[in-house]
């Protein structure tokens, strides 16, 4: 866990070319420094790689810097199949970018803790983040270290059985969503508690066939020996997270034998080696490509490796909050699964939902999605006014900024549109939209040359930007 961030891996050169944008993309190395390019109906983008992001037993992801900023690379290096491709979800991109914008929630799971500026989530300090420590499964280590006696540290193995799994599902349960509580961040979480107190991880339904790259937990508790087990198995039986590197096999065979070694004296089971080649094969999920993972649903008889056709689905809480939250949280994860996997339905749940909070339980992010809902469905003055309490309660958030922004334009009000706007790009220099919407809205009033302007201030950010730089 502790190599799951940290200078750029892989020595490797590449270059290869990406069908759906037309793009030619090359790797390159500068001595120890690596670059990324992408090329495309001539124009080009080259970054130093800052960062690379994972521990190499799927691949790596890397990370640019632009200012105080953090940006994913589109290009990833997958270590099983030892090739280079793009990053998983820019698969049917029709153009690559280096604009996928990191912030402290996408590295909750890779750090140890991130250094903001203060009052952001996403523009960072220099260094930006510390690796993976202790503190990160056993809580605080300070009292531990002024006197190192059993109890003066959190052991997960002796929690009980909620919180011991909290401690993993933390980061080895992604599920499709996950909702922070009001006023909480990610790194609120401390181990021992409730991770429920500070976020809500929400599942896809039975009728998912779907398989995640991050799905570990899920899978495991639909397996027979963990739902008999009476909570005794948990990840700690098959992996020791202070191990070097043991003969996994063997080390899994071992806690297989600790229930099912009567089935090899009564000679029910052939002699075996080991229990995971046939009882936990290798599959590939379905959003990450070059890659597998190992099947922790435990199966009785191995079942074919494939992606079945995908249905609709809803959601449920892995863990339920509150039961304050657990209204608002189910319509604002509807709302984020809407987002990331466009669907009207997911959509139109998300505001029946949320719709029922009363109105003072609707804190600045009930608000805004309520209002893109209604900003989608053609009522913009209503979406005006919940916009307008958001960016009221949270004056220094960027995103309320350019939502209200946007909803003054559809309503016809350019000059307060502007404003917005402009006030967006003051809060966060770094986003592409709100430059984009601020150019459409002065070419609305014909005002072309402002027009020009917003864009060639964000090129000024981010000059080597392929968007705004295309030719089709």
């Amino acid at each position: 866990m502790g190599r799951s961030i940290g200078a750029p891996a892989v020595e490797a050169t590449g270059r290869f070319y990406h069908k759906a944008s037309d793009s030619t993309i090359v790797v390159r190395r500068h001595g120890s420094d690596i670059e990324h390019r992408v090329a495309r109906h001539g124009v080009s983008a080259s970054y130093p790689i800052a960062y690379s992001l994972g521990a190499g037993m799927v691949g790596y992801a890397y990370l640019v810097r632009i200012r105080d900023y953090l940006f994913q690379s589109p290009i990833s290096f997958y270590t099983r199949t030892n090739t280079w491709d793009v990053a998983p979800g820019n698969e049917p991109k029709k153009l690559l970018d280096f604009t996928r914008q990191i912030s402290s929630g996408c590295l909750f799971c890779h750090t140890g803790s991130v250094r903001l500026v203060a009052g952001r989530t996403n523009q960072f300090e220099n260094p930006p983040f510390t690796a993976i420590s202790c503190e990160r499964c056993h809580g605080p280590s300070r009292r531990h270290l002024a006197k190192p006696v059993p109890g003066s540290i959190v052991n997960p193995a002796k929690l009980p059985q909620h919180e011991r799994d909290n401690v993993c599902e933390q980061c080895h349960l992604a599920g499709a969503v996950r909702i922070l509580n009001p006023g909480r961040d990610w790194w609120d979480y401390t181990p021992g508690d409730r991770l429920e107190k500070v976020f809500a991880t929400y599942v896809e339904d039975a009728g998912s066939a779907r398989l995640r790259a991050v799905s570990h937990y899920e899978q495991l508790a639909q397996s027979r020996c963990a739902r008999e087990s009476g909570g005794r198995m948990w990840c700690g039986t098959c992996h020791d997270p202070h191990g070097d590197k043991p003969n996994r096999p063997a080390q899994v065979r071992q806690a297989c034998l600790s229930c099912h070694e009567p089935l090899f004296a009564a000679g029910k089971h052939a002699p075996a080696t080991a229990c995971v080649t046939c009882h936990m094969p290798s599959l590939a999920p379905a959003d990450v490509a070059h890659s597998a993972i190992t099947d922790h649903r435990i199966v009785r008889k191995p079942e074919p490796d494939r992606s079945p056709a995908r249905v609709r689905t809803a959601l449920r809480a892995w863990r339920e909050p509150d039961s304050t939250m657990a209204l608002r949280n189910l319509g604002i994860a509807y709302f984020d699964w809407a987002a990331r996997e466009p669907d009207p339905d997911k959509l139109r749940r998300a505001y029946q939902l949320l719709s029922q909070l009363p109105p003072g339980a609707r804190d600045p992010g009930v608000l805004v999605d309520l209002a893109s809902v209604l900003l989608e469905q053609g009522d913009h003055r209503l979406a005006v006014q919940l916009f307008t309490q958001a960016a009221q309660a949270e004056p220094e958030n960027a995103r309320y900024a350019y939502c209200l922004g946007v909803a003054h334009e559809r309503t016809g009000d350019f000059s307060a549109a502007i404003e917005e706007l402009k006030r967006s790009i003051r809060l966060d220099p770094s986003q592409m939209d709100a430059y984009v919407e601020l150019s459409r809205t002065y070419q609305a009033v014909g005002r072309p040359a402002q027009s020009q302007e917003a864009i060639r201030q964000y090129l000024l950010f981010m000059p080597q930007n392929l968007t705004l730089r295309s030719v089709d």
